[in-house]
């Protein structure tokens, strides 16, 4: 049960009409609600129309009556009401009025003395024992207050006694701060509490006009300053319609207007600091530090996020949003253990494995732990192409055999499966691997022209790194005959092909490559595109401009760091890999016969399948 009082210190703002909307906004969205008057000398909530008793109905101030006569609290059942036009299901909208409507309201009221209740009648613990039987008979989600205004006894029960937030409602001028200093002051004030009371401020009744002047800019930086809170607050713009006149609840009967939009704002900022209800829980976790009062401490936040996981401690969602952010704060550990309570809770995404995963990687943790969560992430039938491209990067060349028929590759749409195919170059498993993707793939004939294309590159390549040189061959010839027709990818990679499978290279393709990018040279060359050129002009006898080449791609290559496709492998490598590739290339421009592109190894060659 989470209390929130709506409260303004002058009247006018809409106070009554924002609580209802939002009580109205929390049933709809399926949580259990009660609205209580304790505006006791202007009540207003049951003149609306969904909150109109059947017949004339006890309230506060007659609890409070038989409270004093029988010195007994009554129960709380005989004061409350269920609005008849508020359900779902079992959840809906339950009314504690302000007192029964009868010509003796206002002598009933008069007679009590609020400050002789408390000093002399043991008030505190009547409303304790009221706010218990809410609790205990209602079983809300949400209790909502309607306060009086200005400074009272009532107003102090209501702002700090009952609730956990208070919604403050105002319009940005003097009297309005002058009056809310004080009561902010003492909301935040009040002692022994487990946590401060939450404070929402809402602008209200605000003319929708050009600020040119910067009045209303200015008045709300003075409004930040002295009741001390940060982020803008919430708006509720003045809304001219003959509707207010019928009291129409916005967010039941017009939903889609701006004043039901700017009401649903603030349900969701109530929602999002009560650690008891998990969409306000996931919120919170969303953005911690993100909020509505004050700048929220280190230890306010750690306070709240622990709440949060008491409230929903077998929560797989909730479990995996804490570990994302202890994850983010570097406690890893931490991370790891709610990471592995929300799979226990049933929470099974590719996501949560994928980062218990990566924890196990790192330096002290155990392999083999990652490389099952990987495969436990592509079990799934709904991972993305990057998930399954992150879990296939944690895996051991065993492993990787196994992923080609996985679900989460089988789900994918053949042109995601072809884009998996061509990353799949960081290890000659994977290349293996690319293969057994690409081939069923192109047998099933079920590819686009462009897919088609591009799963015949992707395979290419990966045969290369393999030493099957025929096979690639074959798939770069059905895609082009002749070398004069190759576009500069197809030309090079025809021609370090023919060299694999003849053991000296052919000019032909390499002068195709030439030939087009000298016609088109390309303005940002990334280090692999510089290391082929290297590699085509030394091909065709042109010595100088391959050893250019072949330099800049180095330099390059250590601008950017991270890894890249070489051309002497046909494999993603590290920064240094690629420079012990490039420097091997220089001494093939230099004239060392002996040197040879690396997947042109001896064991590849003759242990090759027919292609």
């Amino acid at each position: 049960m989470y209390v929130t009082t709506f409260y303004s210190f002058k009247g006018g703002v809409g106070r009554t009409m924002a609580l209802v909307n939002v009580a109205v906004d929390l049933a709809s969205r399926g949580r259990r609600v009660l609205a209580v008057d304790f505006d006791l000398e202007a009540p207003g909530l049951d003149t609306f129309n969904f909150l109109r008793p059947a017949s004339t109905a006890p309230g506060v101030i007659d609890y409070v009556r038989a409270y004093l006569d029988t010195g007994q609290a009554p129960r709380v059942e005989e004061f409350v009401f269920e609005s008849p036009g508020v359900t779902n299901g079992d959840r809906g909208l339950w009314i504690m009025p302000a007192g029964a409507h009868r010509p003796t309201y206002a002598t009933t009221f008069a007679q009590i003395d609020w400050g002789a209740l408390y000093e002399h009648h043991d008030g505190y613990l009547l409303l304790e024992d009221l706010k218990e039987q809410w609790n205990e008979f209602i079983k809300p989600d949400y209790v909502l207050i309607d306060s009086r205004t200005g400074h009272s006894d009532v107003g102090g029960i209501c702002t700090r006694q009952l609730p956990d937030a208070v919604v403050i409602l105002f319009f940005p001028n003097i009297q309005n701060l002058r009056g809310l200093t004080k009561i902010v002051g003492e909301i935040r004030a009040e002692r022994p509490r487990e946590k401060p009371i939450d404070l929402h401020f809402v602008m209200s009744n605000v003319p929708d006009l050009d600020d040119e002047d910067n009045i209303l800019e200015e008045n709300i930086a003075s409004f930040q300053q002295n009741l001390g809170f940060r982020c803008e607050p919430l708006v509720v713009h003045r809304y001219d319609s003959l509707s207010l006149l019928n009291q129409v609840i916005f967010t039941k009967d017009r939903p889609r207007s701006r004043l039901a939009k700017e009401y649903r704002k603030v349900t969701k900022e109530i929602i999002r600091l009560n650690a008891e209800d998990r969409d306000g829980a996931l919120d919170y976790i969303a953005s911690p530090r993100i909020q509505t009062d004050v700048v929220p401490s280190l230890t306010n936040v750690e306070t709240h996020l622990k709440t949060i996981e008491a409230n929903h401690s077998a929560d797989g969602e909730v479990l995996y949003g804490l570990g994302l952010l202890r994850a983010d704060d570097g406690s890893l550990d931490d991370a790891a253990a709610l990471f592995t309570r929300a799979i226990d809770a049933g929470y099974r995404e590719p996501e949560v494995y994928l980062r218990r995963a990566s924890i196990s990687r790192s330096e002290h943790a155990d392999r083999e732990v990652a490389v099952q969560d990987a495969m436990n992430a592509l079990q799934s039938d709904h991972a993305s192409p990057i998930q399954v491209r992150r879990a296939v990067s944690m895996l051991t060349p065993q492993s990787l055999t196994r992923i080609a028929e996985s679900p989460a590759v089988s789900a994918l749409p053949p042109s995601q499966r072809v884009w998996i195919a061509r990353d799949l170059l960081g290890s000659e498993a994977e290349a293996a691997t690319a293969l057994e993707i690409l081939h069923p793939l192109l047998a099933a004939d079920r590819l686009s022209p462009d897919e088609q294309a591009d799963a015949k590159q992707a395979l290419s390549l990966a045969a290369i790194a393999l030493g099957r040189f025929a096979e690639a061959l074959d798939v770069i010839g059905s895609v082009v005959h002749e070398v004069t027709e190759m576009d500069i990818h197809l030309a090079f990679n025809y021609g370090m092909a023919l060299w694999g499978a003849g053991g000296v290279p052919v000019v032909d393709p390499f002068h195709r490559v030439v030939e087009i990018e000298r016609a088109d040279p390309r303005k940002a060359p990334d280090p692999n595109y510089l290391q082929c050129m290297a590699i085509s002009h030394w091909a065709v006898g042109e010595a100088v401009a391959a050893r250019t080449f072949a330099m800049k791609a180095m330099q390059e290559m250590s601008s950017r760091g991270g890894r890249e496709l070489s051309c002497w492998r046909y494999l993603r490598v590290s920064a240094r890999q690629f420079e012990e590739d490039t420097k091997e290339i220089l001494e093939l421009i230099h004239g060392e016969d002996k040197v040879k592109p690396r997947f042109m190894s001896a064991e590849k060659i003759t242990t090759q399948p027919a292609g």
